[in-house]
């Protein structure tokens, strides 16, 4: 394997300690205990030699000087250990990556080894500093959580109720609000999707429906509704996704089709470019990699489905073994990556890339022709945004789960910017991180292990990396100061599925993303759930009206564990105040 370092790795290291520098400062001067005085002092000592060492690393690989920041945004003592205790966290996976995997023969020389030492003595300090904390601040006294908590400053109105499994909104260029619903989610039967207007006494009214769910995304351009659709179980083919355009007089066009949807995940945001181009994504089949026991729904339906890449790989020949619950007698199924669901793999299959691929970011002429792959590697990229400060491709991608025949623990989700032609790492990176680290490790279960012989180099890190299972759905980026900080992301988080216990109870809320410092913050959480009584409930997108002074926020609604309320979603508009 040849050694590599993935593009702006170290330059986002040096950025992010830098911002953590200032952090141990804030918690220095605002520190009430003074025999805490000392270990912070050692933290504030580490953290300076930490970024004498990324200086030194990145001079030594020829990379140019990083460059610093101090645009910081200062929580409460309890939120800034919390804070800091995340971000030197996932640097130590950095950071362990560079000995175990891209820098594996050379990172003595390069002081990787007292990194990672100084690094793993900050995350234990900041362990107890947490846990102290956290009991010294705690309320003598419960007090009842309000229905939501909404940064101060704004305010929250529902303008539309009723809705059936809502998945993403968008404007015409009159800035009419259109809502999508899907006409499926996860636990029940497929069925058909259908766009709504939104009316001025907040009705809707449906100017276009029969697609075959789940519908993902839709996106106006030069008059014609542009509309993504999964069409599970509609079609015997694994290759079940469309694109229809939908013109003024009614008139539908299939203007893609093929798209490999029949699996776990479908189509998410569509959108058009500042080339004129239409932007989508498709999703992987699997979990992983390997169809298992988990995807005995979609089996139902497509029982040959696995997941296609994109490009040439080479497998190592790894399998799965699990019962057969596709067979009439008891029996047992051993399965290979990217292969279906009781067909093994050998070492050195060659599985062959394709144009209609899992885990891609397309793009095409409006009419559809001249498809092709812009990056691929990606596990599931629900939202897509091009960036209004520099015009580059922005995509939320989702963590993998501890399910199924290759179970990954806590994977985040994450934030990517699109290099074309990158490799995003799926299966054998989790997040920017090679899947080997003990980090994702579930308990009880095999330890993941590579199944590709030669795999792409990874194109970059992330840019920002989300709560584990908090299904970071679709977002946009604000653009007016006067609602918020131009650049940064506001991101809709759809909450939790139940499978593994997490510290604090993941999504359910909007929060805001800055690229510049790796700083997430919450913006709206809704604190109780599925069991609030008044609020958003799961929001899955958000979307600024065309002045930037309006946030749109479509709530799904009750999804229970698989088992989804019709009727319960809802449209949300906040403002600042």
């Amino acid at each position: 394997m040849n050694e590599y370092v993935p593009q702006g790795m170290v330059q986002k290291q040096y950025h992010w300690e830098w911002v953590n520098y200032f952090l141990y400062r804030h918690l220095q001067e605002n520190n009430p205990f003074p025999k805490l005085m000392a270990p912070l002092n050692d933290l504030l000592n580490k953290q300076e030699q930490q970024l004498d060492a990324l200086r030194k690393l990145a001079a030594s690989l020829g990379i140019s000087s990083p460059s610093a920041t101090v645009n910081i945004r200062y929580n409460p003592l309890l939120d800034c250990i919390k804070e800091l205790h995340q971000r030197e966290y996932e640097l130590l996976q950095e950071y362990i990556s560079y000995h175990d995997y891209f820098l594996p023969v050379s990172s003595y020389p390069l002081g990787i080894e007292d990194l990672i030492k100084s690094q793993l003595a900050q995350v234990n300090t900041l362990t107890a500093l947490k846990e102290t904390f956290g009991q010294l601040f705690k309320p003598q006294h419960e007090t009842q959580k309000p229905d939501y908590i909404l940064e101060k400053g704004y305010r929250l109105t529902r303008i539309a109720t009723g809705l059936t499994f809502p998945t993403v909104m968008t404007f015409d260029p009159q800035g009419t609000v259109y809502v999508a619903e899907a006409g499926f989610a996860y636990g029940t039967e497929p069925g058909m999707g259908r766009v709504l207007r939104l009316e001025s006494d907040g009705s809707f009214t449906e100017i276009a429906s029969g697609f075959g769910g789940p519908v993902t995304g839709i996106a106006w351009h030069h008059g014609d509704l542009y509309v993504a659709a999964g069409n599970l179980g509609e079609k015997p083919s694994d290759g079940c996704g469309e694109i229809i355009r939908v013109s003024p007089d009614g008139t539908r066009q299939t203007i893609v089709s093929g798209l490999r949807t029949c699996g776990d995940h479908f189509t998410g945001d569509i959108l058009f470019g500042p080339d004129g181009k239409l932007y989508f994504s498709v999703g992987t089949a699997t979990n992983s990699a390997v169809v298992g026991l988990d995807n005995m729904l979609i089996l139902k339906h497509h029982p040959q489905f696995h997941d296609v890449p994109a490009r040439d790989l080479e497998l190592i020949g790894t399998n799965f073994i699990t019962r057969d619950p596709l067979s009439d007698q008891p029996g047992a199924a051993v399965t290979g990556a990217y292969h279906a669901f009781g067909v093994p793999s050998k070492s050195g299959d060659i599985v062959k890339g394709r144009l209609l691929a899992n885990g891609v970011i397309y793009r095409c002429n409006p009419d559809g022709s001249h498809l092709q792959i812009v990056a691929d590697g990606f596990r599931n990229t629900f939202g897509l945004r091009f960036s209004p400060m520099n015009g580059k491709l922005i995509v939320t991608d989702h963590g993998a789960d501890p399910r199924g025949s290759r179970q990954i623990k806590l994977d985040w989700d994450k934030i990517w910017e699109v290099t074309p032609g990158g490799w995003y790492g799926f299966p054998e990176f989790f997040s920017g991180l090679p899947v080997t680290l003990p980090h994702f490790h579930a308990a009880e279960q095999a330890k993941p292990t590579f199944l590709i012989r030669n795999h792409p180099p990874l194109a970059a890190q992330p840019l920002a990396r989300l709560q584990p299972h908090s299904a970071s759905m679709k977002f946009d980026v604000c653009t007016n100061a006067e609602f918020g900080s131009p650049g940064e992301l506001f991101v809709a988080q759809f909450g939790e599925s139940g499978f593994e216990k997490t510290e604090e109870l993941p999504g359910f809320k909007v929060v805001t993303v800055n690229l510049d410092t790796g700083q997430i913050s919450n913006f709206l959480t809704n604190p109780h759930g599925e069991s609030t009584k008044l609020g958003p409930i799961r929001p899955i997108d958000v979307k600024f009206n065309a002045e930037g002074n309006e946030l749109y926020l479509v709530d799904f609604g009750l999804m229970g564990k698989h088992n989804p309320t019709p009727g319960t979603g809802s449209l949300w508009k906040i403002v600042k105040i």
